[in-house]
């Protein structure tokens, strides 16, 4: 199986790319993507990320590639966007002082999620238009708001058994 990989991109490499089928589209104009857009994305319920690159001598399998970065960038950007409401959330009910032990540590939780989440999304569409390479991923809210609930508890629980370590040790008789 690896042999069989390594001969397919050998061969793209070698041929420039430009024989990898890819679906496309004629057009190319706003709306077009508008409605690739439309068609593939549940907006109410999903987050999604689009990222386009022009196909140059290096074809069409690196423009892909690098429409596929584009569009995860963009979805982790939008991820954390929904994070920081939902994170906040969470500090809703707490007291000043916990706030102050948890609000530190918010920063790297949100990216550490929505890096997670990025490699847990969903490639929806990708197409060639006038020599330009598309790509669609998305995740769902509901994925967002559950890895972001999970990943807090997470950290909740460390912390916690951290603290619970210390009492034991002070707890100690000497």
């Amino acid at each position: 199986m690896f042999n069989r990989f390594i001969f397919i991109i050998i061969l793209a490499l070698f041929s420039g790319c430009s024989t990898m089928s890819i679906p496309s589209v004629i057009g190319g104009d706003p709306s077009s993507v508008e409605s690739k857009i439309s068609s593939s994305i549940d907006k109410e319920n999903e987050v999604y990320g689009i990222g386009s690159a022009k196909i140059e001598s290096s074809g069409t399998l690196i423009a892909m590639g690098k429409a596929k970065k584009e569009a995860r960038d963009e979805l982790k950007d939008k991820i954390l966007s929904e994070e920081k409401i939902i994170f906040n959330s969470f500090l809703i009910n707490a007291d000043p002082y916990t706030k102050g032990i948890l609000e530190p540590a918010l920063s790297d939780l949100k990216d550490y999620t929505a890096t997670e989440l990025v490699q847990k999304s969903i490639e929806k569409d990708s197409w060639v238009e006038k020599n330009e390479a598309y790509t669609i991923i998305s995740i769902s809210k509901g994925e967002i708001l559950s890895e972001s609930q999970n990943i807090f508890i997470q950290y909740l629980d460390d912390i916690t058994n951290k603290f619970q370590t210390i009492k034991e040790g002070v707890s100690q008789p000497q």
